[in-house]
């Protein structure tokens, strides 16, 4: 099976980032509130597994649909709340690949904690 996905006949790599568990972003925030909100049983960890591995493997059908059951909001809600935390990790890239203007962020940032 080699070949299959990038890494695939390192023994070490099994498709999961140990720092997903910690990552936050925008969409593991949306989670961990929509599930609060539901009064899910569901422990904070347990998006992990969606959060941010959304932005790298995307969310199936089933997933979404998984996720509006358990975060008692609609599918098109978890589709918009992954499209704007691909949109913020879009941004996240572009200051990345810009140095300059992630000084320019964090000096707008700064000017906005102000006020």
């Amino acid at each position: 099976m080699a070949g299959i996905g990038p890494g695939f006949d390192d023994p070490e790599y099994d498709d999961y980032d140990p720092a997903w568990s910690t990552q936050d972003t925008p969409f593991r925030r949306w989670l961990i509130d929509r599930f609060t909100a539901a009064g899910s049983d569901l422990p904070a960890e347990a998006v992990s597994c969606y959060a941010p591995a959304n932005r790298y493997h995307d969310l199936s059908r089933e997933n979404t649909e998984l996720l509006a059951i358990l975060t008692d909001t609609t599918v098109d809600r978890v589709r918009a709340a992954h499209k704007a935390d691909l949109e913020d990790w879009a941004r996240e890239q572009e200051l990345r690949d810009h140095p300059d203007l992630a000084v320019l962020d964090a000096d707008l940032d700064r000017i906005r904690d102000r006020s």
